[in-house]
């Protein structure tokens, strides 16, 4: 990997009008960077922000505020047409294939749509030939193309938005929850799938999840989300073995653990998740949080390097190592 990003997010917002006013800071601050060829993990509890960010990532969502630099260049700042130009390069995958492709088209179309948004193919054969080869790349063949989605599996369809995906040779996937309708045994098929694809093309996915067991199979980096904002940011082996913050600890600690040997012991947090409408002042953890002290309630902790590529935004910041028993 080089040390240029591919993606680089600075103090990414989205501001939703609250019905009584003010705002509901659904993503409130977000940096990060994903180098080619990377796999970066956001994860956090549903409405933690994770799938805004990703929207606004390749302006499927318009942020209240912040940069989105692709290669160097800030999203933000271009008009329809650049970033159309763009958006050939930045591809995504949503979580349901059975809402995400289209009922009434058969799959030679669903696959070759953004081929013809683009005219990356000159004759109709150009454009089934690059049909087929996708469709073998991700494990399905020719006698699918005149099919319609109804006629296929949960994991079949997935394969078919992958392929949809890869079309324009993007160098960078936003993968959100993609496999987290699918069974059980088939989501193992799919995460390896992508991750064959990932080493034959050098593509980076920013891959959104709250399976902790796939983010750790897949993931290079993880991002921890609680509250529209990053509370931390590590290497994946870093982060699941050496914690720095308390609410990343509450989330390993309820992951399962397929040892029985290597039971954690459960770390329940107290509440529930504030209102985004209506956030607490300083930390936003530490109603829930096991050891938030007075300069929590009152000061906003900045994301911190903590530890070498380690960074946590939490004021009493150390290793918090996952209680065994």
């Amino acid at each position: 990997m080089t040390t240029q990003p591919l993606l680089s997010v600075h103090n990414l917002t989205k501001h939703f009008p609250a019905s009584g006013g003010g705002a509901v800071k659904a993503v409130d601050g977000v940096s990060f960077d994903v180098a080619p060829g990377e796999t970066l993990a956001l994860v956090g509890e549903s409405g933690c922000g994770k799938t805004t960010t990703g929207r606004m990532l390749l302006r499927l969502a318009e942020p209240t505020g912040g940069e989105v630099h692709f290669d160097g260049i800030n999203l933000l700042g271009l008009g329809r047409r650049a970033l159309r130009q763009r958006r050939r390069q930045m591809q995504i995958v949503f979580q349901d294939p059975y809402s995400s492709l289209s009922p009434r088209l058969r799959v030679e179309d669903i696959i070759a749509e953004p081929l013809d948004v683009h005219g990356l193919c000159p004759t109709p054969a150009a454009r089934r030939q690059r049909v087929v080869e996708l469709l073998r790349l991700v494990g399905l063949d020719a006698t699918h193309l005149r099919r319609h989605p109804f006629e296929f599996s949960g994991g079949q369809r997935q394969r078919i938005a992958i392929a949809r995906a890869l079309a324009p040779q993007p160098r960078l996937i936003v993968a959100d929850e993609p496999v987290s309708a699918l069974d059980v045994s088939i989501q193992s098929q799919v995460v390896n799938l992508m991750q064959d694809l990932q080493a034959r093309f050098g593509i980076a996915y920013v891959f959104i999840s709250h399976d902790l067991a796939v983010v750790r199979h897949i993931a290079h980096r993880v991002a921890v989300m609680y509250l529209g904002r990053l509370v931390e940011l590590a290497e994946t082996d870093a982060l699941f073995t050496a914690p720095h913050h308390p609410y990343t600890q509450a989330l390993l600690s309820a992951a399962p653990v397929p040892d029985p040997e290597r039971r954690r012991s459960r770390i329940v947090l107290q509440g529930d998740v504030p209102n985004p409408a209506n956030v607490p002042a300083g930390c936003h953890f530490h109603t829930r949080c096991p050891i938030a002290q007075a300069l929590c309630r009152e000061t906003v902790p900045p994301l911190r390097e903590v530890h070498p590529g380690h960074s946590a935004a939490c004021h009493l910041a150390a290793p918090f190592p996952i209680p065994t028993r």
